[in-house]
């Protein structure tokens, strides 16, 4: 395969970082520097959303709004809105959310006090900023309560300065955002990102747009998303988010949900859109429900919703996570609108499998094991089926490296891990549970790209 078609999975978060997170500093132009030497074209990146409960960025306050988190505090030093600023977990190889976010939004308030910067062109043509601001003021005068409990709903005339400041975090971290974006772009590395299909009851996103939700009279979900039992679950997959009342969202041709897929697909060159079927058929839940037993299939918005955003957007670039166990109408969705769909390696090793042009191919994502972790932990008999696939060669891990190289796609993602070997000390997410071993992956410094062993 030529390496045009190659590309590396690397959450901005796992990234070094000289204040505990990789975040939109130098390391991250490095790693476009190194993407470009060695010839990749795409980085694949997580959602940048904020991060939501258990720290996952697939559950956010606000969809359309970036973790402050990300903000390079090194930039602000060289545009003089701080003086030096020292370290904070510089070599940490994990991330810890909760510290770094105090100790970056005291820079924060610094850099904005001497910021004179006008925010009225960027609150016109990013209309959802300012509902956000206000939200954050609204949750912390509410006791960070979920907003269907909230006791104040008014933002008092005091709290201006604290919503110019929320603004202020968004125009300067979509700044350096798109700065980081131009680069690759210059440098011939194009940008895929995540857009989740589901938001959280407790976001912006659901306050804003109440009415588009499967919502009772206090506010509260009547259903929840998840997965029904299936062959590898008898309790099937309980999410928890609200529900979207498509009905309602076809009256105004699905304006919400177009606008955050479009928000998020204008700081990308590719937008991966998470739990694609749910288009086609989606999974609800009764809420209240401990486990999705009850789960039933219900039609989506099909080809209404992608006539509707193709119509708006004809240039967006789209692919489709179509994993797992689909009717038969998913595919026919995917391949209507000629949409790449996805492989991983890790979920079909033991099959045959067809040459394909028109995949996004993954050895794992950020939801599995890295791939020497999984070799691994393979059986004996699985790791003999693979020798002889492989012509029985003496690095078992190198060589099937080099057949997920060379297989046919659209585009081939390795995640970082794998180019390194790393085991599954270096995993990403493990789905189902929760912990500190979730999102915190982080790299201690830029010396790992000196210690690439597959891929060159």
């Amino acid at each position: 395969m030529k390496k045009e078609k190659i590309g590396v999975l690397l959450p901005v978060f796992s990234l070094p970082g000289d204040h505990g997170i990789g975040d939109f500093s130098h390391y991250a132009y490095q790693f476009i520097s190194w993407l470009k030497e060695h010839h990749y074209r795409y980085w694949q990146i997580l959602p940048l959303n904020p991060v939501g409960p258990a720290n996952s960025p697939y559950i956010t306050v606000c969809s359309e709004a970036i973790d402050i988190r990300y903000i390079s505090l090194e930039d602000l030093v060289e545009k003089g809105l701080l003086d030096k600023v020292p370290n904070h977990k510089a070599n940490a190889g994990r991330v810890d959310y909760g510290s770094t976010l105090a100790f970056k939004e005291k820079y924060l308030r610094r850099a904005f006090k001497n910021s004179k910067l006008s925010l009225n062109s960027f609150k016109k043509n990013n209309p959802w900023v300012e509902a956000y601001a206000k939200y954050l003021v609204l949750k912390t005068i509410n006791e960070n309560k979920p907003w269907n409990k909230w006791e104040v709903t008014k933002v008092p005339n005091f709290a201006k300065d604290e919503i110019n400041f929320h603004i202020w975090c968004q125009f300067i971290a979509l700044s350096q955002w798109n700065d980081i974006k131009k680069f690759a772009n210059k440098n011939k590395v194009k940008i895929i990102a995540d857009c989740p299909f589901y938001v959280g009851l407790d976001s912006v996103d659901c306050y804003m747009n109440k009415e588009e939700f499967m919502l009772d009279e206090h506010y509260n979900p009547t259903v929840v998303s998840g997965c029904p039992p299936d062959a590898f679950s008898d309790d099937g997959q309980l999410w928890g988010t609200p529900i979207y009342n498509f009905e309602k969202m076809k009256e105004n041709n699905y304006k919400f949900l177009i606008d955050r897929i479009t928000c998020l697909a204008h700081r990308a060159d590719i937008l991966r859109l998470d739990h694609f079927r749910a288009f086609d058929t989606y999974c609800v839940i009764p809420a209240g429900d401990e486990n999705a037993r009850r789960g039933e299939w219900r039609v989506g918005p099909r080809n209404e919703f992608f006539d509707a955003l193709y119509s708006r957007e004809p240039n967006i670039k789209i692919i489709a996570e179509d994993l797992g166990i689909l009717f038969d109408s998913v595919h026919e969705l995917r391949d209507y609108y000629h949409l790449p769909g996805m492989r991983v390696i890790q979920f079909c090793a033991f099959e045959t499998l067809e040459e394909n042009d028109n995949i996004i191919l993954y050895p794992g994502t950020h939801d599995n094991q890295t791939l020497y972790g999984w070799l691994k932990s393979l059986s004996k008999e699985q790791k003999d089926i693979l020798r002889k696939e492989l012509h029985r060669p003496s690095d078992l891990y190198g060589a099937l490296f080099k057949e997920i190289w060379n297989m046919t796609s659209l585009i081939t993602i390795f995640p970082m891990q794998d180019l390194l070997k790393l085991d599954d000390k270096a995993r990403i997410n493990h789905p189902g549970t929760v912990g500190e071993h979730n999102w915190t992956f982080k790299f201690k410094n830029m010396n790992f790209l000196e210690t690439v062993k597959y891929g060159h």
